[in-house]
């Protein structure tokens, strides 16, 4: 016979209608409760319908992630899968589903999410990403609909769970400096992402703070983060400036095509970038940015959100991630 509700009340010693609440994830039930209903719902593989809980509840138990135009570099870029990782982690207990909304441009991202926004489709969004001025954050917030940001705003009402990017950026920048680098390169991404913009401001901050010349012929922005466009870039900034003498770069696959180059040549210059795993490339160190806490808490985050739009509570959300310098 099939597991029922009753089943799993029994069990967890708590009435059916506890057990209703807990796969509707109230407010109003004790994190220690729904955990021990939710030990019974494994115990004995009980799969609750949520097709049928989302017309009495209103809650369609799936969130929608958004990702940014660049879907090759999402797919290639080691930080996305470490992203969801964590996002699947805390999903998974609350039994929600994901659904991602994607495009091969702004038109066609615009039209996925306004079918999720408008059709009640998902109970919230996580921007996997965070640029200036992005009308799919806009939509959102004017429809005032639950979301997020994975990234940085401007604004005081956007919601966000982020890194201290600019202090990270500084970091990065000091290390190289007291181990005696004094022509340090900068490789970021596009200049309209907040991510490229803070570590290059940390970055600035960091020459300032030790009186050391900023040299526009050893930085680069490059308009997708591709081990080619690091080694392209790599190139470039080595044949302007050839007294480099450390490389930073602010994404993992920029690293890999600027190791790629040193390699080729011969070159012994150190290399640092930004990661959340042990990169497998020949880094002087790397910034652990944490990517896995930073997709569990934009989940338990959106969450909230989500329960808080019901209840017509408005609170803002902003929570940072830590980060350390790991040598290797």
């Amino acid at each position: 016979m099939p597991v029922t509700i009753k089943d799993v009340a029994k069990l967890a010693e708590v009435s059916p209608s506890t057990v209703t609440r807990v796969i509707q994830n109230k407010s109003t039930i004790s994190d220690e409760t729904k955990k021990r209903v939710r030990k019974a719902m494994k115990e004995l593989n009980y799969h609750p319908n949520l097709n049928a809980r989302s017309l009495v509840s209103s809650y369609t138990q799936v969130i929608g992630l958004v990702l940014p135009d660049d879907s090759d570099a999402f797919y290639q870029n080691p930080f996305f899968p470490s992203v969801l990782r964590g996002i699947s982690q805390v999903a998974s207990q609350h039994q929600y589903a994901i659904q991602i909304a994607t495009g091969k441009d702004e038109k066609e991202r615009m039209t996925a999410i306004s079918q999720m926004v408008h059709g009640r489709r998902v109970d919230g969004l996580i921007f996997l990403y965070a640029e200036e001025n992005d009308p799919l954050v806009r939509m959102a917030y004017e429809e005032q609909f639950p979301f997020l940001i994975l990234g940085k705003s401007l604004s005081p009402f956007i919601p966000l769970v982020d890194n201290d990017n600019i202090q990270a950026g500084f970091d990065a920048t000091e290390y190289f400096i007291k181990k005696g680098c004094r022509h340090i390169a900068f490789i970021g991404g596009t200049k309209k992402l907040f991510v490229t913009q803070d570590r290059y401001t940390g970055y600035e901050n960091a020459l300032k703070e030790h009186q050391l010349e900023l040299d526009p012929q050893s930085t680069a922005f490059v308009t997708e983060f591709l081990e080619e466009k690091g080694y392209q870039f790599t190139k470039r900034l080595l044949a302007k400036n050839p007294n480099i003498d450390a490389i930073i770069t602010t994404d993992s696959l920029l690293a890999s095509g600027v190791c790629d180059f040193l390699s080729s040549q011969n070159l012994t210059i150190p290399v640092l970038s930004f990661d959340s795993v042990d990169p497998k490339l020949d880094l002087a160190a790397y910034v652990d940015i944490n990517t896995l806490e930073l997709g569990r808490v934009s989940f338990q985050t959106i969450l909230q959100i989500i329960n808080d739009t019901k209840e017509n509570r408005k609170i803002c959300y902003r929570q940072l991630i830590s980060h350390k310098i790991i040598e290797r």
